[in-house]
């Protein structure tokens, strides 16, 4: 997966059309914190690829959460989920949440469709994003817009094809206890955590 050419923000989907050409692509956006990013995201990409028959998943790491949560830095998220979905030939890691000042999925959405219109647009989500899309800013344009490619969760969905219940949080949570993280993240993510000590316990915390 190529990084963002600078000042740029983005990969070409495809060599520039002949004149009159119309390109026709299936897209998925597939936002989230990534922090960090592990296993079941990088499953829930490859399972909407396939379900949907999509030609790219966008990865589109949040510039901020929608809850204020506090974040990793952004571009520690982004290193990371360059080591989490390199491998994915479908995958591009893009920064359009971090130029999308007012974090709505709407008006990123609008302006995707006028700088690539030869797109047909879904969103990656679980049964909670069907269910609430409408609720949403301006979600009943949005759901004019764009479909969602539902991805079954363990713990939610009853499915054999759920993708393992996986918490960021928990990833978190451990490697500030020191406890290993290898069951969860790709190697990629693991030996970044540990060569740059993200997440680990605070540098004044008592043993």
């Amino acid at each position: 997966m190529p990084d963002c050419p600078a000042g740029r923000g983005w990969a070409p989907i495809a060599p520039p059309a002949p004149p009159g050409a119309w390109i026709h692509v299936r897209i998925a956006l597939f936002g989230g914190s990534f922090d960090p990013p592990h296993w079941g995201h990088v499953l829930a990409a490859t399972w909407a690829q396939v379900e949907g028959r999509l030609d790219q998943v966008w990865v589109l790491p949040v510039a901020r959460h929608p809850y204020g949560k506090p974040l990793a830095p952004w571009e520690q998220r982004w290193q990371l989920c360059q080591a989490a979905f390199g491998s994915l030939p479908f995958a591009r890691l893009r920064d359009d949440e971090r130029r999308n000042p007012s974090g709505f999925t709407f008006d990123l959405v609008q302006t995707l469709m006028r700088e690539t219109p030869q797109a047909q647009w879904f969103l990656v989500g679980g049964g909670d994003t069907t269910r609430d899309l409408r609720n949403w800013h301006r979600g009943a344009e949005l759901a004019t817009l764009i479909s969602v490619i539902q991805v079954p969760r363990g713990g939610y969905d009853r499915q054999a094809a759920a993708i393992p219940a996986i918490s960021s949080t928990d990833i978190r949570e451990r490697l500030a206890a020191g406890v290993p993280i290898g069951d969860s993240v790709p190697p990629g993510v693991a030996q970044l955590i540990a060569a740059h000590g993200w997440y680990g316990p605070p540098a004044n915390a008592q043993s």
